[in-house]
């Protein structure tokens, strides 16, 4: 039945498993597919880079990937690799009953081979598993002296010390019990997948669940296009897929056709009004008590954070977030704190945020979960400062929470309370340029970081420097809004 150019990889396969038109569309329309985000593009460059530090593991192999790029020369060149019993093969490929994967690592060790699946986490996911298992199945049915697979994951325990010990800093667990009891069900399910192809049509799917699980759908965009109008009920925030896919199943498509038989919370039908009305829904009294807890002087905050999953600096753990830049902004002046990190800086920087903030009563964060995760590591790391970081982190008022709670809810939101999203729709002349997200920013740091000319890493440095104060720029302009709708004259009082 297997066509080759029907192979299915291990990533169609498991666009199959979360959704049968998703994996049609990725083989026989894949133009369909949405626009690949940068925060993602950034994720996939992440997983590259700690895929190839792991063949440090098992060092002087041959990659197959770096001879070709054809999947039918990649399967005959493996071929070769392991009659010749190449020690070590990196991306090797092999194609059993029209499932194609390609090995991480592939090893021979006293005449059996060994694979190793690298993954940029510290937990094993089940789509991780999955991936491990259908690659089980096709090797073990590839290679007569295979002996078994591991899933090979960062170890979130180990500590930069001197050079860098892939041995220690990777850690790896055997796949070969969940994928001898799984191996009838991937033979199953290709069997499936093929018929799927060889019907050489769209599936009849409509949206639901899956579209969101494991990941958001690829080709989310396409079918949805025709689905989400602007009073659709899955711009309604507060609500979870389950309750919106009820409504859906049954008939209700439009926020207008709920009422009050169908079970919400009674924020949802104050939303529903807000739509219909199409003007805001603000809570003035919970608006007022927000804006009494601020003191002046205050200022806006913003903190970058640099969390590299290969460790880079002494000290510091795969993924551990360091901060690299914090900036204020009191209305008048903006003001930052740069670190470099040529080496463990978080001391220094520790004592220039408290000093800076010093002169101010309130700080003003949105969303400060990050800021104040980094002061608690900071309090970790030095005890001596923790009563200046509580002092600190106790000055912490978050705007956040005022459209989290709906205290102030705009239809135009829909469900995105991003600090970005919020401000655009909110206020005028903030603008975001070249960087538009934190994992953005954390890449343009690593780009400063290596880059060697002075005048280059100046432009990344101001470039970062001014994404951050925007950020508090937008807070602060926020905080002077909120004052517009509920006037607070403690708020414009200045100490002299």
């Amino acid at each position: 039945m297997s066509n080759p150019v029907d192979l299915i990889s291990k990533t169609a396969y498991l666009k199959f498993e979360q959704c049968q038109k998703a994996f049609f569309f990725y083989k026989r329309h894949p133009y369909l597919r949405d626009k690949v985000s940068v925060d993602k593009q950034l994720t996939f460059n992440r997983g590259h880079q700690v895929g190839e530090l792991a063949q440090a593991l098992f060092p002087g192999g041959i990659d197959v990937s770096k001879k070709t790029k054809n999947s039918a020369e990649a399967t005959e060149l493996t071929k070769i690799l392991v009659e010749n019993k190449t020690p070590v093969i990196y991306e090797a490929t092999f194609v059993y009953n029209a499932a194609l994967i390609m090995v991480d690592i592939l090893c021979l060790e006293n005449e059996r081979y060994t694979a190793y699946e690298v993954k940029s986490s510290f937990k094993i996911s089940e789509i991780y598993l999955k991936d491990a298992c259908l690659q089980y199945y096709v090797l073990k049915n590839s290679l007569q002296n295979f002996e078994d697979l591991f899933l090979v994951t960062l170890n979130q325990d180990y500590v930069l010390e001197g050079e860098l010990n892939p041995k220690q800093l990777f850690k790896k667990r055997s796949v070969k019990q969940e994928s001898e009891k799984n191996l009838p069900y991937f033979e199953t399910q290709l069997f499936n997948a093929q018929l799927v192809l060889e019907e050489n049509k769209i599936p009849n799917i409509a949206i639901g669940k899956q579209c969101f699980k494991p990941y958001q759908c690829d080709y989310f965009g396409n079918c949805w296009k025709d689905t989400v109008a602007d009073n659709s009920i899955f711009h309604l925030p507060g609500l979870d897929k389950e309750k919106l896919f009820e409504w859906y199943n049954s008939g209700i498509r439009t926020i207008d056709q709920i009422n009050e038989q169908h079970d919400a919370k009674e924020i949802i039908y104050k939303i529903k009004q807000a739509y219909f009305e199409n003007k805001p829904m603000v809570n003035k009294s919970k608006i007022a008590s927000f804006l009494s807890g601020i003191k002046q002087p205050m200022a806006a905050m913003d903190m970058e954070m640099w969390g590299p999953a290969i460790p880079k600096i002494n000290g510091t753990k795969p993924f551990e977030q360091l901060p690299y830049l914090v900036c204020f902004f009191d209305g008048t002046t903006h003001s930052n704190i740069f670190i470099d990190y040529t080496k463990d800086e978080r001391r220094a920087f520790a004592e220039h945020l408290i000093k800076r903030s010093e002169s101010y009563s309130t700080i003003l964060v949105y969303d400060g979960t990050m800021e104040k995760m980094v002061i608690n590591n900071l309090i970790r790391l030095f005890e001596e400062l923790k009563p200046q970081l509580e002092e600190l982190k106790n000055k912490f008022v978050d705007l956040f929470e005022i459209f989290l709670e709906f205290s102030y809810y705009n239809p135009a939101f829909k469900t995105n309370f991003s600090l970005k999203t919020i401000s655009s729709i909110l206020l005028r002349d903030i603008t975001y340029t070249k960087i538009t997200s934190g994992l953005e920013a954390m890449a343009y740091y690593d780009n400063f970081r290596n880059e060697e000319k002075a005048v280059e890493r100046e432009i990344i440095r101001q470039d970062l420097i001014d994404y951050c104060q925007t950020d508090t720029l937008a807070t602060y302009k926020l905080t002077e809004f909120l004052q517009s709708i509920i006037p607070n004259p403690s708020l414009k009082e200045k100490e002299v």
